[in-house]
């Protein structure tokens, strides 16, 4: 201070600039190599270039604050230092930021003016988070609601959510083109990272909930650092995702990225274009099996058709040949038939010295009651008749 301190009764008496001062100088000599503070950002502003928040902790229902201010220098540092490790600076994080308090006269206000931030206590913080929503997810079973979901026999109407900028979908969508396989692609263009991205993911799996002409959701987004696929750890997806009609196909990042998105959709692949040959492959194999099947049943006609001309051959041959058998059977039969015939013939046994006798009625003669004397009888021989009138019956 540039004037001398005035007392009153001993004790030093202030004007508010002096006053200012004073605890500027007490701060600055109370925490000389600065202070880590800890707590959960509330109310973050970053109007260009700088950013203000406060720092909360809530303990048995009371709230202490303080403010925290991050000039443009810094703020760019500690926001790449963040992203790098899959971090970003947002409300509802938990963090531990490095800084001294300064007491700004203008506005009698006490801030923290943050220079660094420990990543690893953020870090852990969001890693806790992630495995408890996990937790609360799988208990709920929304894993399983999307995995239930039947995926048709040939999928070829595919509603695509991912960027229309990102690198992974332009990859995805030359494979599926040079398959040569007819699918058919709605694209919804949403952001794939950063505030927005939840919402606009949540409301494009909704839409296509409702749409009737797909049969699968590709939700595709290529590679990048942990803090650009956060997105995709967002409880609302996963509950989206559990809430959609149709099954969900995954391809967010690398190899080594697993989303909770990944964990509640149907079928998972590690990147975009894998993503892409999980579907091709689907269809591939669905053609390859009705190739076979079309070469069975052509074949199997085939077999049928050569054993059906077979038995039309054996069939004819006995049309040929069966009406001549039955036709010198029938001859055998109707030779025996007239021998037998012959031999009842009543001239044929009359040839062997039979005769018949008949009455004057005509009626055969079989017992000598059935004339009587004085009766004519007609006896009939093989070569003719003999009238006769009985004169005795004995």
């Amino acid at each position: 201070m540039s004037t001398e301190i005035e007392l009153i009764d001993g004790v030093p008496s202030f004007t508010v600039t002096q006053f200012s001062e004073v605890l500027n100088g007490v701060l600055k000599l109370s925490f000389e190599r600065g202070v880590w503070v800890e707590g959960e950002i509330e109310g973050l502003r970053k109007p260009s270039p700088h950013a203000y928040f406060s720092l909360v902790e809530k303990i048995e229902g009371a709230k202490c604050s303080a403010n925290i201010t991050i000039w443009a220098g810094q703020l760019r540092k500690l926001q790449e230092k963040m992203h790098n490790q899959g971090i970003e600076l947002k409300d509802g994080l938990k963090v531990r930021l490095f800084g001294r308090p300064e007491y700004y006269g203008p506005f009698a206000k006490l801030s923290l003016i943050v220079t660094d931030v420990d990543i690893q206590f953020s870090a852990g913080d969001i890693a806790a988070q992630r495995e408890e929503l996990i937790k609360k997810l799988l208990a709920s079973g929304v894993d399983k609601e999307n995995k239930k979901k039947t995926v048709p026999l040939v999928p070829l109407r595919l509603g695509v959510i991912s960027s229309g900028q990102a690198a992974g979908w332009a990859d995805a969508r030359q494979q599926l083109i040079e398959s040569g396989i007819g699918f058919s692609i709605l694209f919804c263009d949403v952001r794939v990272q950063g505030d927005d991205a939840p919402s606009q993911i949540t409301q494009a799996l909704k839409m296509f909930s409702r749409r009737e002409d797909i049969d699968i959701v590709l939700l595709m987004r290529g590679g990048g650092s942990r803090g650009d696929l956060a997105a995709f750890d967002d409880e609302r997806i996963a509950r989206a995702i559990g809430q959609c009609s149709h099954p969900i196909f995954t391809g967010i990042g690398h190899e080594i990225d697993t989303s909770i998105a990944d964990l509640m959709a149907h079928t998972s692949a590690k990147t975009p274009t894998a993503c892409a040959e999980v579907v091709i492959t689907l269809v591939r194999e669905f053609l390859g099996e009705l190739a076979y099947s079309a070469t069975e049943l052509r074949s199997r006609t085939q077999m049928a058709l050569s054993r059906s001309r077979s038995r039309l051959s054996r069939n004819a041959d006995r049309l040929r040949t069966r009406p001549q058998v039955a036709l010198d059977r029938a001859k055998q039969k109707l030779t025996m038939h007239a021998g037998s015939l012959r031999l009842l013939d009543p001239a044929t046994t009359m040839s062997r010295g039979w005769s018949i006798t008949r009455d004057s009625r005509g009626q055969i003669i079989r017992s000598k009651n059935d004339v009587a004397v004085g009766d004519t009888v007609v006896t009939l021989l093989a070569d003719g008749t003999i009238t006769s009138t009985v004169e005795g019956v004995a």
